[in-house]
């Protein structure tokens, strides 16, 4: 009798040792990690920008470096991923495709518009790959100025100085003396990436 209960508890304690080897497996083979993000970076270097200057066919300014996005893009950014209206934005279904200039005075991330914004341009966006693009527009200065300028910007909606709309933007060194006989290029090269 004992040596049959030895055998019972042996196969219960068996049993129990199949049991849970057999559920541990089992929710490791079927377990989320739910902890996990989608991994877009869309900080500073994610945006860089050059500006190119000719004055009668002549190079005259050239910068390439990183530029800024905005807290207005960050969350006009996320409001169009994830159509989420708590944002209460109504730049929502707008696209970041429209290039100014201007003469900085202050700019930081909570800018919504270009300080002293004097031009602003449809861009062409072009150059297309994985995980990234370009957005170009070339200003032909009239001949109302000079102007002088040291900031650039990627914006939602046409119109000079139109508010809230400022997307991302760059700072360069200043220059003054802008006239009709100038030719400007800008270009923002926009990409994304994960971790």
């Amino acid at each position: 009798m004992k040596h049959q209960r030895t055998i019972a508890i042996g196969i219960i304690i068996i049993a129990t040792l199949l049991t849970a080897c057999t559920l541990s497996y089992y929710a490791g083979v079927t377990s989320v990690d739910i902890h996990g993000s989608v991994g877009v970076d869309l900080e500073t270097g994610s945006i860089h920008c050059r500006i190119r200057m000719w004055q009668d066919d002549n190079v005259v300014f050239d910068q390439y470096h990183s530029g800024v996005v905005t807290d207005l893009g960050d969350n006009v950014t996320l409001a169009k991923l994830f159509g989420d209206a708590d944002y209460n934005l109504t730049q929502y279904n707008m696209n970041a495709t429209f290039i100014s200039i201007g003469n900085e005075g202050s700019l930081d991330s909570t800018a919504t518009v270009l300080p002293g914004e004097w031009n602003r341009t449809a861009g062409t966006v072009e150059d297309e790959g994985a995980s990234q693009l370009n957005i170009t527009a070339t200003f032909y200065p009239d001949d109302s100025g000079p102007y002088t300028a040291d900031c650039i910007g990627l914006n939602l909606e046409s119109g000079i100085g139109t508010p809230q709309s400022l997307w991302a933007y760059d700072t360069f060194s200043e220059v003054t003396g802008i006239d009709e006989t100038f030719t400007i290029n800008i270009e923002f090269q926009v990409s994304v990436s994960h971790s």
